[in-house]
């Protein structure tokens, strides 16, 4: 069952839902953008989860084509917007309200709210203008994690407790399966994208071609009246 993400968060879902959500926001929104579109508007009424029950696929319903020379400015602005709904969502501030120098100002008053493993992507995105996406950067720290847990396993003295709690936290949220592959579902929501993008090539590269040959045939048809 379908549901705008502005009715789930009046749900009030747990952190651990709400970084889910995110992170396939994120990934979608990358699959966006490597094919040259972004998002017009991030307001939660104008996003929905097509399944409620999987948090995915995402659909944004303002996705617009990027201007060429503008790629990426316009990447980089999705990135924080993102980022700065992800503050507002946990803060419970809305959207309208906060503001983003307030906002880069005051990061630090906002650090209690959010979750600790988050706040060095948010803080870079928002103080520094970082361009990674979240769902990036979720990666890497679990993968950090897990190494760290194995290596911690293979060193001197550890016990069958340790052991343990290395399979604990691995069923957990460092061992959830987050895979970079985008998913078959967000593929096809957004395969007029692609499929306007393959247009457009061949478009570019057609045109070119058919002007040529009818160069040419007015070449020769010239020549033969001139016989």
């Amino acid at each position: 069952m379908s549901i705008k993400l502005s009715d789930w968060l009046d749900n009030n879902p747990s952190k651990e839902k709400v970084q889910k959500l995110f992170y396939n926001m994120s990934k979608t929104m990358h699959f966006i953008h490597t094919n040259d579109y972004c998002i017009k508007s991030f307001n939660p009424k104008e996003i929905e989860i097509l399944n409620e029950q999987n948090l995915n696929p995402i659909q944004y319903n303002t996705v617009i084509k990027i201007p060429k020379e503008y790629k990426q400015e316009i990447i980089k602005e999705d990135i924080y917007n993102l980022a700065f709904i992800q503050i507002s969502i946990y803060s419970k501030i809305d959207i309208n309200i906060l503001k983003p120098i307030f906002l880069k100002e005051n990061f630090n008053l906002f650090r209690q709210y959010l979750p600790e493993e988050d706040v060095p992507y948010l803080q870079g995105v928002i103080e520094r203008g970082n361009t990674s996406y979240y769902y990036q950067y979720v990666n890497v720290n679990n993968k950090r994690q897990i190494e760290k847990l194995e290596n911690d396993l293979n060193s001197e003295g550890n016990n069958l407790a340790h052991s343990n709690s290395y399979q604990k936290a691995k069923s957990t949220s460092i061992g959830r399966a987050m895979s970079s592959d985008i998913d078959r579902e967000t593929k096809k929501l957004y395969s007029d994208l692609t499929d306007k993008n393959q247009a457009a090539f061949i478009s570019w590269v057609v045109f070119p071609i058919s002007l040529l040959i009818l160069i040419i045939i007015i070449i020769v048809i010239f020549k033969i009246i001139s016989l």
